[in-house]
């Protein structure tokens, strides 16, 4: 049976990373070019700029055919040192005590849905159950461009993969970490920053030019690159019977994936979608219902909202019970940056 984390940048912030698109804006200020268009957008409306795709899909309505070039050019600046800040900072994270690092890895693995509702643990144990006799791997579709997930992957060597076992019904079966896809590029190499799809180009000019979208829309560009990552990650997510989420928000930017989670929910009523959620400790204090219950149930929605696709709203309550929401969970409490590890530009 395969069990797969979708990890987003929470995983980074998670480990003391400064690897919010807010905390690399300073930076891209600091080093653009003065005439840059996109720092000059930044500049005159940086407090709306939370997603960074999304917001440049909606500022293309300021580029003509004679600015074009220009926003290519600034597009490339504004890629080129992202990934220069973003090498920065995961220089940060220190793998020195590799025992704790490998020790709660496997933890949050063969833990993962510890802490939840007894309710929501009975049904993830009931889909375990079925595929008892199956060997387990957790795999990993990573939407970050850095590489700290990767490098803890590393630590394990080729030895060290098999983390836990299960009974079978006639065999003990084990439980190994997989290997993790880099569904938008790295900082090393084909980093993808663009938008989901054409309705998110804000400008009519732009949707017409192929060449355009084919670098600016995600999966345009992965199949343009050639490498076949959204047929892997498709097939790692037609393969599983668990999906986690950790570490994402459930934006636009990110729509195709969405759908197919909502996909891959009807396909099999015995899978199950975990989405590990940062709330508030006052919405969890005490566990009050009038607190709780309206933030479950908005996450579920807002999920099936987005990936919805072509079912229609009466479709949801299908798949509500399958989506299940695990709030401010204790997995993946790695050993943290310190503030004195940052290294000096």
């Amino acid at each position: 049976m395969n069990i797969t984390f979708f990890i987003g940048n929470g995983f980074d912030i998670n480990l003391g990373l400064n690897t919010t698109y807010s905390s690399f804006y300073p930076y891209f200020i600091d080093k653009a070019r003065e005439n840059n268009m996109i720092r000059k957008w930044l500049e005159e409306d940086k407090m709306n700029w939370a997603d960074l795709e999304k917001k440049l899909g909606e500022k293309l309505g300021e580029v003509s055919e004679d600015t074009l070039k220009q926003f290519y050019d600034d597009k490339e600046e504004l890629d080129r040192l992202l990934i220069e800040y973003l090498e920065k900072e995961q220089k940060r994270y220190c793998f020195d005590d590799q025992e704790s690092i490998i020790e709660e890895f496997n933890r949050s693995m063969l833990e993962f849905y510890a802490g939840m509702s007894v309710k929501d643990i009975n049904s993830i144990e009931e889909t375990l159950k079925m595929h008892k006799n199956e060997e387990f791997t957790y795999s990993y579709i990573d939407f970050n461009y850095t590489n700290i997930l990767d490098k803890i992957i590393e630590l394990y060597g080729d030895e060290k993969r098999i983390i836990g076992s299960h009974q079978g019904i006639h065999a003990t079966r084990n439980n190994s970490i997989g290997s993790v896809l880099h569904i938008h590029g790295t900082v090393d190499e084909e980093m993808i920053l663009g938008v989901n799809d054409e309705s998110q180009i804000i400008n009519d000019f732009l949707k017409e030019k192929k060449d355009f979208k084919d670098i600016f829309i995600k999966e345009r560009m992965n199949e343009e690159l050639g490498q076949g990552k959204i047929e892997v990650a498709t097939n790692m997510i037609e393969r599983s019977s668990i999906i986690c989420v950790f570490g994402m928000s459930i934006g636009d930017t990110d729509k195709m994936w969405w759908e197919k989670l909502i996909d891959w929910l009807w396909k099999n009523s015995n899978n199950k979608l975990i989405i590990f959620s940062k709330v508030d400790e006052a919405v969890l204090e005490k566990k009050l219902p009038i607190t709780i219950i309206p933030s479950n149930k908005e996450k579920r929605r807002e999920l099936f909202d987005k990936g919805k696709g072509e079912w229609s709203d009466g479709h949801y309550e299908g798949f509500a019970p399958r989506i299940l929401i695990s709030n401010n969970a204790n997995i993946f409490s790695l050993p943290k940056v310190k503030n004195d590890d940052k290294k000096k530009e």
